[in-house]
């Protein structure tokens, strides 16, 4: 082999990406999709002037479904628990990502400079009404700081191969399970703002806003993900080479650009929705 041939090599491995972790990570993006999808047509009242007064077969059918969808949230029906499964399985991927980067502080800043972007960008919708709460900490600004958690247990713990490979899992398992005790899903939800509740927004005590993800328990999924691509992905190659191909590029195009999805799928859903609804003649 020649030395151009392998500079092209070398450069192609680079490149290379674990491919099943883009797809699991595009496939919990397009159900977050869905399920913001699913509220925005539970919700035509806050689109559509002339709903209660309209009829079209499509928009009644679609309202149905997404109620009986959202509403299944309440008693801990399928909504309940394919959100916090598709929710865990991200962070628990965020992990994972976490162990193959070289460097997470400079990962956990970037996204914490999106998350507050973001955040400047829902208080925006929030002034001209296409949101309720903003976003103080919502999954962006969980990320963030959860990257640096583990960038920090892992630099700490380097004194020692195997307490560096499994302090993640024991830390992340013990805040999972106080999690999990103190029925972290029960999170109490502030109605307004509250300066004194911001700490308790961060960690995890209090809830707020139109997106809302507590340090606490999620970094947990995040330090036990750390643990399973140091043990299981040490090699920093993919496990089912054999199955990878054509089939799984367009949930895993989805799941390399799952920032730019998270940033504009609302506006995109939301926007088709109005149209479907101005089709079959409502009014805004």
């Amino acid at each position: 082999m020649n030395n151009k041939s392998a500079v092209k090599s070398l450069y192609r491995d680079k490149r290379r990406r674990v491919w099943e972790l883009d797809f699991l990570r595009g496939f919990a993006v397009i159900a977050m999709c869905f399920d913001h999808l699913m509220f925005d047509c539970s919700h035509p009242y806050g689109f559509f002037s002339d709903y209660k007064t309209g009829v079209s077969g499509v928009m009644d059918k679609l309202y149905g479904f997404a109620r009986i969808y959202w509403d299944s949230t309440i008693d801990y029906g399928f909504r309940f628990w394919a959100h916090y499964l598709f929710v865990f399985l991200f962070l628990f991927l965020v992990g994972i990502s976490c162990a193959l980067s070289r460097d997470n502080v400079k990962r956990g800043a970037l996204c914490g400079i999106a998350a507050i972007a973001f955040t400047g960008i829902s208080f925006v919708c929030k002034a001209i009404g296409f949101m309720d709460d903003g976003i103080v900490f919502g999954i962006l600004h969980c990320i963030a700081l959860c990257i640096l958690c583990v960038a920090a247990i892992d630099n700490i713990t380097k004194f020692n191969k195997r307490v560096n490979l499994y302090a993640p899992l024991a830390i992340g398992a013990a805040v999972l399970l106080a999690g999990i005790l103190n029925r972290f899903w029960t999170i109490r939800y502030d109605r307004v703002f509250t300066n004194e509740h911001f700490t308790g927004y961060v960690i995890g005590t209090f809830a707020f806003g139109d997106d809302w993800f507590g340090l606490f328990p999620y970094v947990g999924a995040v330090c036990v993900g750390m643990y399973f691509g140091k043990a299981v992905y040490s090699a920093k190659q993919s496990l089912l080479p054999m199955l990878d191909g054509k089939w799984h590029k367009p949930v895993t195009f989805v799941g390399r650009h799952a920032l730019w999805f998270y940033f504009f799928h609302q506006p995109v859903l939301a926007g088709l929705y109005i149209v479907l609804g101005l089709i079959v003649g409502f009014s805004l």
